[in-house]
């Protein structure tokens, strides 16, 4: 009954538009709260051509292209309903305006409860603990396992024995392990004189302006040969070690 409920809510949402909701709170840079005059709440994502779009970017899209399509959808995300409303246009002569709106939103930022398989991982340039600087391009030709992780994360230390096995079961393959975390050089390797965590350890790096929102630590991505994701998903959860294996044997095999 719920379900048939909000498809009817965003019927007239296409009918109507955003007139029909009567307060709207940001929650995230992509998640609006949309209250109805109903009574009914419901959490909105955005979307551009099928790319994750920031609340501000959807804002800044109505204005410049108030005619532009729009699909409602309803999706179940970790047992949460949420609304998903996805921007497009077949207008060949807007394309070019539309795609920068795209880049602009896009760049740098990935939204881990999309399916994010076959994206491009943004390109980097990190310092290893060692002071070697490292780019995503430096890495290509290899399958890259990415840690994303704290050292105050009780998920995150749990995990360490788990990956450290998937680093001894590789060393004779082509796979990179990297470790990056936002602490200072100085407070990981505090935290490596007391642990051993075998993958090559990054100090400094931002996770938040790598995925927006921000879904927490642990968060493992694996990449293929050519920087393309295979697999990305939040730690802490069960058999986290066959799901990173049997992404990093599909990679291994296309080469």
């Amino acid at each position: 009954m719920k379900r048939f409920f909000l498809s009817i809510l965003l019927i007239s949402y296409v009918s109507i538009g955003f007139s029909q909701t009567i307060k709207v709170t940001v929650i995230n840079d992509t998640t609006e709260l949309q209250e109805y005059t109903s009574g009914e709440k419901l959490k909105v994502n955005f979307k551009l051509n099928g790319r994750t779009l920031t609340v501000k970017d959807k804002d800044k899209l109505l204005s410049d292209y108030p005619g532009i399509q729009q699909e409602f959808n309803i999706k179940t995300i970790a047992g949460e309903t949420i609304g998903e409303v996805n921007f497009k246009t077949d207008d060949i002569t807007l394309q070019p305006a539309i795609e920068n709106v795209i880049k602009k939103s896009t760049a740098g930022t990935l939204n881990i409860s999309d399916d994010l398989t076959g994206q491009v991982f943004p390109d980097f340039n990190w310092t290893d603990i060692n002071d070697n600087k490292v780019s995503l391009e430096d890495l290509k030709g290899k399958t890259v396992v990415l840690n994303f992780w704290h050292t105050s994360c009780l998920p995150c230390i749990a995990e360490i024995p788990l990956l450290n096995k998937l680093v001894e079961q590789y060393s004779l393959k082509e796979v990179v392990f990297v470790s990056a975390t936002p602490n200072t050089k100085q407070e990981l390797s505090a935290f490596l004189a007391k642990r051993n965590f075998e993958y090559n350890q990054f100090p400094g790096v931002n996770t938040k302006t790598i995925f927006s929102p921000f879904p927490g630590w642990p968060i493992h991505v694996v990449l293929n040969a050519e920087g393309i994701i295979q697999l990305a998903v939040i730690g802490k959860q069960n058999n986290i070690e066959d799901k990173l294996m049997n992404s990093i044997e599909k990679s291994l095999q296309k080469k």
